[in-house]
This record gives structure tokens, C-alpha cells and sequence, in this order.
């Protein structure tokens, strides 16, 4: 589309086939540096001067991969930013300044940029890493928290201007978090807060907050109580989910929507086995529900159980029993019988029992 870098470009690639001993590496290539001078003038005028926004971002996007493209022909002659590197650097700043708010984030980064920015941000990380351990934050999670850093110091693809976009912004996340007075009921959980408002969708943590829930949930034993706990983790995770920040990998889906469905089919498997979990936990009795309503609230009133109100007494007895040929029956069924006075009930309980005291009147010493 534009011409202005293609004599830059056939420069730097002159200066890369020179050898090593004929390069001046004290100072940079005239050639080079006026040519660059130019570029940026030429640049500048031209993007001042559009005024359709689609032509200028295509135009401003065009002249930074080339330069990009330039930059890295010569970094890669001895992978060092030396002073002709330093010139493009320099230029591509420049260019940067004119308009610097319509940067895309596609825009490739070049090498030297980024070894420019290794050791700051190798530093950050190893300083957040300490951060992260004074905490007492589990391990496991810092070394997820840092991969950001190090995938950034050792990339295995190429890296865009949305890489380095989102690494400052969790940086700046990391950096003004007040760990102290975090609203989490830990430090780990205020770390998981910070990368879940970052829209850190990276699979190692997916899997670290899938066994986190299912740990925290799991110190609960009735279904009601760990749906309860999905319930509050659900809250939490979108509470901390804010849109506010470009996901971390651009082409995978949002971590915390992922979350939620997975939380969903979590809680559905709990609900769907309900029934099967009843019918294995709950005592059959071989009494109808009348006797055992009876029954119950003989036991309650003689201390045997708990003193509780009658309506909770009722839901209790409901959910822990069951009775002949009837698995399942309300607790108002319960509630409205527990003042039975029937002879057929009473001598249904009293014959039992009566067996019962014989038997351990054998055993008690007088």
C-alpha cells in the first residue's frame, strides 16, 4: 500500500550482509539514520493529513508491520539491540506518538521490543512472585499467576501489541491490589479474583478453579449444601467478571463463561442423581407414615432427640426416612400426624418397644 519504508527496508538489508568485522557497531549507519529521518517526516504528514479513519488506521497499521519487519532483519544479525536497532526503536516510537491511541492489537511486535522489555519484566515477575509467597498463597496458583511474565520473556509464538497491552494491565492489577484488606475469605481466592477479572483463559488455570470448586464444595455433605456452595461460587465469579479487560488468548472463549457452564453441568449431575442418592441413604421403615410420626415425636419429647419446633421436626423426619411401599412423602403429611392417637399406632409402637426393654432388662445389673 505504501512506499515510504522500502528504501529504509533495502538499507537494513545491506547492513545485514555486511560481515561482522566491516560494521561499525559504535555508531549506527548514516544511511540509515538519514533515511529514517526522513520516513518519520514523510510518515507524519501523511497520517496528519487523512481524514476517512478506516484509510489512516490501514495506512498507520501497514507502516508500523513494516517497520516492525525491518527492525527484525536487522536484530537478527547478532540478536543484540545494537545502534542501528535502536534507530528503527526509535523511529517506530516516534511514529507511535502521533497517534498513539490507535495502535492495533494485531499489530506484531518486534524482537527487539520485546528483549528490550525482558528484563523489566522479568524483575515485576520475579518481584510479584515473592509478593505471592509472603501471602501464603498456594503454589500451585503462583506458578500459574506467573505465566503471563515468563510467556512473555520466552515466547513460543510470535507476540502482538495485545500481549504486551494485557501484561501491563495485570501488572498494573498486581501492582495496586491492597492484600491485607482483599473481600475474599483468602489470599489464594483474592489472587483468583485478580485473574479472573484479567480474563486469564489459560487451560492450567480453567483446571486449577474446576478442582478449587470442587475441594470447596466438597467440604459439604448434603446436595443442598454443596448446591448451595456452586451457587455462591457462581456469584463470586461474576462479580468478578467485569469485561473491562481483553481476554488473555484472544482466540479462546472468556474463562468465567466457561466456569459458569461448567458450574452448571456440575450442579444439573447433583440434581439428577437426587433420587438415587435417597433411596441409598434413607432408613426404610416397615411402619406406614402415621406410626412413624408417632413415633417421632414420642422420641422428641421424651429428650431421645433434639427439642426443636414441630415444623422442622416434620422436614427432618421427611428427608431422612421413608416407609412401607411409599419412598417419598411430604413433611406436612408428617407434621399433621405427629399427634396420632390411634390404639392401632400406639400398640404398632408399644409392642416392639416392649421387646426391646425385655431383652435389655436381661443385661442391666441391678
Amino acid at each position: 500500500m505504501n512506499t515510504e519504508t522500502d528504501y529504509l527496508k533495502s538499507i537494513a538489508e545491506e547492513i545485514a550482509l555486511k560481515h561482522e568485522d566491516e560494521r561499525d557497531n559504535l555508531s549506527p549507519d548514516k544511511h540509515l539514520v538519514t533515511e529514517a529521518n526522513r520516513v518519520r517526516k514523510d510518515i507524519t504528514t501523511h497520517l496528519l493529513r487523512f481524514d476517512n479513519f478506516p484509510q489512516r488506521e490501514a495506512f498507520y497499521f501497514n507502516t508500523l508491520s513494516k517497520l516492525v519487519d525491518i527492525c527484525d532483519i536487522l536484530f537478527n544479525v547478532n540478536n543484540t539491540i545494537d545502534p542501528d536497532v535502536t534507530v528503527l526503536l526509535d523511529l517506530m516510537t516516534e511514529i507511535k506518538k502521533v497517534i498513539p491511541s490507535e495502535i492495533s492489537p494485531g499489530l506484531q511486535l518486534s524482537k527487539a521490543f520485546v528483549a528490550l522489555q525482558n528484563s523489566l519484566i522479568l524483575k515485576s515477575c520475579q518481584c510479584h512472585s515473592e509478593i505471592f509467597k509472603a501471602q501464603g498463597i498456594d503454589q500451585k496458583l503462583i506458578a500459574i499467576a506467573v505465566i503471563p511474565f515468563k510467556q512473555f520473556v520466552q515466547p513460543v509464538r510470535k507476540l502482538y501489541w495485545r500481549n504486551f497491552t494485557w501484561l501491563k494491565g495485570y501488572e498494573e492489577k498486581l501492582d495496586t491490589v491492597d492484600w491485607e484488606n482483599a473481600d475474599c475469605s483468602s489470599k489464594t481466592e483474592a489472587l483468583i479474583s485478580i485473574l479472573l477479572n484479567c480474563d486469564f483463559n489459560n487451560d492450567r488455570f480453567f483446571i486449577y478453579c474446576k478442582k478449587y470448586m470442587i475441594e470447596r464444595t466438597g467440604r459439604f455433605g448434603t446436595k443442598k449444601r454443596r448446591l448451595a456452595e456452586f451457587a455462591e461460587c457462581e456469584k463470586l465469579i461474576r462479580q468478578d467478571t467485569l469485561d473491562e479487560f481483553p481476554a488473555y488468548n484472544h482466540h479462546r472463549p472468556n474463562i468465567s463463561k466457561k466456569l459458569i457452564v461448567w458450574i452448571s453441568l456440575e450442579t444439573n449431575a447433583i440434581r439428577a442423581n437426587d433420587s438415587f442418592d435417597d433411596d441409598v441413604f434413607k432408613i426404610e421403615y416397615n411402619w406406614d407414615v402415621d406410626t412413624i410420626a408417632v413415633y417421632y415425636k414420642f422420641l422428641m419429647d421424651h429428650g431421645i432427640t433434639k427439642k426443636v419446633n414441630t415444623e422442622l421436626y416434620a422436614k427432618q423426619i421427611a428427608a431422612t426416612v421413608s416407609s412401607v411401599g411409599k419412598e417419598e412423602f411430604k413433611w406436612e403429611t408428617i407434621y399433621k400426624r405427629l399427634y396420632g392417637k390411634d390404639q392401632k399406632i400406639l400398640k404398632r409402637i408399644f409392642e416392639p418397644l416392649l421387646e426391646i426393654v425385655e431383652i435389655l432388662r436381661q443385661f442391666i445389673r441391678k
